[in-house]
């Protein structure tokens, strides 16, 4: 049956309602992370603009993330089979913030948004723990090269007839989120992989 209008704006704007609040929005933990891998695509990638991880220790910034990837299409590259056939509606990447939301069309099998955000933080500080993580009921997502980076990151999920998974990968500086959210159907990207993509975005190996 096709989605009516407001129900597509209503699931639009709640697609990325976990993603901002680190730890307060999603307060269940999904029981272990997907495991999806991103998609690689058959062909060459498009290569990232120059820049990389701070030297030294120092602190990410969004314009690291921007200078390495300077638009929507080049970070939805990194996620090209969770967003095949979507279009994007929301279309923001400059110094301070990068806001990027695909939607899939109204009359789809099955109705999704996946949305990736790059903020800022407040630093080394503002990165949580492991104990902070899993008091505040979220799922501990372990990965040895962003936490030598000074990073970590969290997994949360939305349940009923909206589901979500919600990666937050936070290092000094910025934190990344991953959201994919589904309309009567269980999500499949989250945890595991899309550390995997927030790391390529921060320029952090291993």
């Amino acid at each position: 049956m096709p989605t009516s209008r407001p129900l597509t704006r209503l699931f639009a704007a709640l697609a990325l309602g976990c993603g901002a609040a680190l730890l307060a929005s999603c307060a269940a933990a999904a029981p272990a992370p997907a495991e999806q891998e991103p998609d690689t695509g058959s062909g060459p990638s498009p290569e990232p603009a120059a820049g990389g991880s701070p030297a030294g220790g120092g602190e990410y910034t969004v314009a690291d993330v921007v200078a390495r990837y300077p638009s929507c299409a080049a970070v939805g590259a990194l996620v090209s089979a969770q967003i095949e056939g979507m279009e994007i509606i929301d279309d923001v990447v400059d110094s301070e913030s990068v806001d990027c939301l695909w939607k899939s069309p109204t009359n789809a099998d099955v109705i999704a948004t996946f949305g990736v955000t790059v903020d800022a933080n407040m630093g080394a500080d503002d990165v949580p723990t492991k104990e902070i993580i899993e008091l505040s009921g979220l799922e501990y997502v372990p990965d040895a090269g962003l936490e030598a980076a000074g990073g970590i990151a969290n997994l949360g999920r939305a349940v009923g007839d909206l589901r979500s998974l919600t990666t937050v990968t936070n290092v000094p500086g910025v934190y990344v989120t991953f959201t994919q959210t589904l309309l009567g159907v269980d999500p499949d990207f989250g945890g595991t992989p899309a550390v995997a993509a927030a790391k390529q975005l921060l320029g952090i190996d291993g």
